[in-house]
């Protein structure tokens, strides 16, 4: 496969005012931890109570150790509340310790944000909004829409103490003129979103705030029935919305693991012939399976491989590594189409 194939697919899905999908993957290059990371931090700290807490816990504990990913192991699970309490705290903390550290490191300008450059380059068009959705609960994309001077929303109003707006209803001009803008939206929850009984606020804060509990989705059989409350309800309306109508995708660091994600990915993919570029150190099972199955014929896949990099295409749906080092992260991606 020659070099004006791989650009011609990379360019294809830059060009198209593509949806931007963050995972996991995304983040762990600035120190955000893996599922990996995230499960032992849960299985360490985890101290639950007798009886149907611990019966349930153990439960979860023997999938993981069965090689269940964190995700399978507590899909399948009806927690107790409390124990549903103890796993969002703990979750909430794994991931704010190393958000704390790309926030001072943001401020301080000692990090390098791959993701700003797409971003301002997609921005350098006529676009007149980026979209971004991302299970992530960390701050990654935020920070980076800072330090590279980019507006954007999460759908809560500005302010220290942030309500929740309707879904575009924020927007951003100068003089007179509406200005060009990132929306990130956030499916499964926000490191900065809080609620104190029912009332759900954001807060641009490192410590959880007395009485409040952290608005995140954690992995579980109530994953899904949390997000028919708000915030999550008018969230994932907005995101779907964002999804049936992309004209093309850039999937970074996306695993393909998440229910409510993937199956509009599927379904559009399956309406419209969109391109689609899916880049990660190593690509899932689930993500190939997307791949070869589901993209249609304008996509391009890419890991990392021994010596170089592997790429996946319709023509090439097995993979086949090429002596390309790094094209499979987003710096090496961009090499390709800026």
């Amino acid at each position: 496969m020659d070099n004006d194939t791989i650009a011609k697919l990379a360019q294809a899905c830059y060009s198209s005012n593509p949806a931007i999908i963050l995972g996991s993957g995304a983040s762990m290059p600035h120190g955000l931890p893996s599922m990996g990371q995230l499960q032992k931090h849960l299985t360490d700290n985890i101290i639950p109570d007798k009886g149907a807490e611990a019966k349930a816990w153990t439960s979860v504990s023997d999938a993981l150790a069965s090689g269940d990913h964190l995700e399978k192991a507590m899909e399948d699970q009806n927690l107790p509340q409390e124990l549903i309490r103890k796993i969002v705290e703990e979750t909430w903390k794994c991931v704010n310790k190393a958000d704390h550290e790309v926030f001072l490191k943001s401020i301080a300008n000692d990090v390098n944000f791959p993701l700003g450059k797409l971003l301002k380059g997609l921005l350098g068009t006529s676009n007149q909004r980026i979209n971004i959705i991302t299970p992530n609960y960390d701050r990654v994309a935020e920070y980076v829409c800072n330090v590279h001077e980019l507006p954007y929303s999460t759908g809560f109003m500005p302010g220290y103490i942030q309500w929740l707006a309707d879904n575009n209803s924020i927007t951003y001009q100068s003089n007179g003129k509406s200005v060009q803008m990132i929306r990130i939206w956030k499916v499964h929850g926000s490191l900065d979103w809080f609620a104190i009984a029912e009332n759900v606020f954001s807060a641009p804060v490192f410590d959880i705030p007395t009485n409040a509990r952290p608005v995140i989705v954690t992995p579980g059989l109530r994953k899904y029935e949390e997000t028919h409350y708000e915030p999550f309800r008018s969230i994932m309306a907005g995101a779907d919305d964002v999804l049936k109508k992309a004209t093309g995708f850039i999937c970074i660091g996306f695993g393909f693991r998440d229910k409510h994600i993937v199956p509009k990915l599927h379904q559009r993919c399956k309406d419209m012939t969109v391109p689609v570029a899916v880049i990660a150190r190593t690509l899932t099972d689930e993500a190939k399976q997307f791949l070869r199955n589901n993209a249609g014929r304008r996509y391009i896949g890419l890991e990392m491989a021994n010596t170089g990099t592997r790429i996946f295409t319709d023509t090439t749906p097995d993979g086949i590594e090429l002596d390309k080092p790094d094209l499979w992260s987003l710096k090496g991606f961009l090499t390709l189409v800026m």
